[in-house]
């Protein structure tokens, strides 16, 4: 019997929802400070009126993808803007008349 090494494959990144990462920008931008997951997730449910489950497990996928394009930094599950540059991603993530989004 070989014995070998079991290799990872890296996930493929999924695209961002782009109205709820602009959400989330956002309301880091205005609150001038990091945030933790669950109050992000609360934060968003009252301004929303979202509270079902499937609303909170999209935005904590929007929170990791976030993290992994480089948009935002995460430490012990608190959230903060890592980009100097915010004006344009958010410019890039507004939605555009002629375009349909997904």
């Amino acid at each position: 019997m070989q014995m070998g090494y079991k290799l990872r494959r890296v996930p493929q990144q999924r695209r961002l929802v782009r109205h709820l990462m602009r959400i989330i920008l956002e309301l880091l931008q205005s609150t001038q400070r990091p945030m933790r997951d669950t109050e992000i997730i609360s934060t968003l449910a009252a301004r929303l009126r979202r509270s079902d489950p499937e609303f909170q497990r999209q935005v904590a996928l929007n929170l990791e993808d976030a993290v992994s394009y480089g948009i935002l930094k995460r430490q012990l599950n608190v959230y903060s803007l890592r980009s100097k540059q915010l004006s344009l991603i958010v410019e890039n993530l507004a939605p555009s008349s002629g375009r349909s989004q997904r």
